[in-house]
């Protein structure tokens, strides 16, 4: 090869290298809502498009960006059963003034209902969606009626909350899986500014 091709070749690389550099630095564009505001998820992060930009308008906005603390806080529940218990009336009472105290710093709630193992995926997957539409119903009654009270899930026996033996006799095995049978009550706040 001759020193020509070759200062050619360096050159190429060289170019190549630059474009390479260059391209690194660009960041995926941002989407923006009608009055050019970036589009945030519920964690407060820029949803990103496939197109590359040179700027990162979000990265002084996430920066600067409250952080949300997560507070969740369980209800539980009788064996077989959607109706509260007292304990769970007084539960929810709490968390209901908790979230009126802090008023505007509540961004959002979400209400999760769970079961234990005990009977068919499907009778449980019924049960923990009617635990908390339970748990929703209660809150609406106590004045948490923003928007934000709408996100209910349920996931049955799916995520459970116990390790209990199989071995165990069925008065044991309910006494067992309590922690199971529970709605989880997630409150975001946003977290005060440090001075």
């Amino acid at each position: 090869m001759n020193s020509s091709t070759k200062l050619l070749l360096a050159g190429a690389i060289l170019v190549l290298g630059m474009g390479a550099a260059s391209s690194q630095a660009a960041t995926l564009d941002v989407v923006r809502d009608s009055n050019g505001t970036p589009v945030r998820t519920k964690d407060n992060d820029c949803v990103r498009s496939n197109w590359l930009s040179d700027s990162n308008s979000c990265k002084d906005q996430e920066a600067s960006a409250p952080a949300v603390i997560t507070a969740s806080k369980p209800v539980y529940f009788a064996f077989g059963r959607s109706s509260l218990t007292t304990d769970g009336k007084k539960a929810l009472n709490a968390i209901a003034a908790d979230i009126k105290a802090k008023g505007p710093a509540v961004t959002s709630v979400r209400v999760a209902g769970f079961a234990d193992r005990i009977g068919s995926a499907a009778a449980n997957e019924k049960l923990s969606k009617k635990r908390a539409d339970t748990v929703r119903k209660y809150l609406v009654s106590k004045g948490i009626v923003n928007a934000q009270v709408v996100e209910t899930r349920w996931f049955g026996e799916s995520q459970p909350a116990t390790d209990c033996p199989k071995n165990l006799s069925r008065a044991k095995l309910i006494k067992c899986l309590q922690p199971d049978r529970r709605v989880e009550v997630e409150v975001d706040t946003i977290a005060p500014e440090a001075e």
